[in-house]
């Protein structure tokens, strides 16, 4: 499988959420890792949203907790949780914002790897 061009960012994120991935305009992708978790838990979470990459999940119609299981290897029940997926930073501003995200944290999606 190939994984399509991608830039990783270590920024703070909400704790509840440990990576998630942007596609961008010119067809390659940003991958956000949170900055709160240790070295281990960022490499195990760039490697899952990696393998979101490398399986085509942003172009599946797949349902959403299958991907996640895919990705993860842990099937969950899709009542069981809920999957947020957005086709563009504007999306993931809203949601941090209205879970009351630091503006800083906004700021800092252009902060390199």
């Amino acid at each position: 499988m190939r994984i399509p061009d991608h830039f990783v960012r270590v920024i703070r994120l909400p704790r509840k959420i440990r990576g998630v991935t942007v596609p961008n305009d010119d067809g390659t992708f940003s991958i956000y890792i949170n900055d709160l978790y240790s070295a281990e838990t960022q490499r195990e979470a760039l490697e899952h949203e990696l393998e979101h990459l490398a399986r085509d999940h942003f172009y599946s119609s797949d349902p959403i907790a299958l991907q996640e299981a895919e990705a993860g290897g842990a099937v969950l029940p899709p009542a069981e949780r809920k999957i947020r997926v957005y086709r563009g930073t504007a999306g993931l501003e809203d949601y941090l914002r209205s879970i009351g995200a630091l503006e800083k944290t906004i700021e800092q999606l252009g902060k390199p790897w």
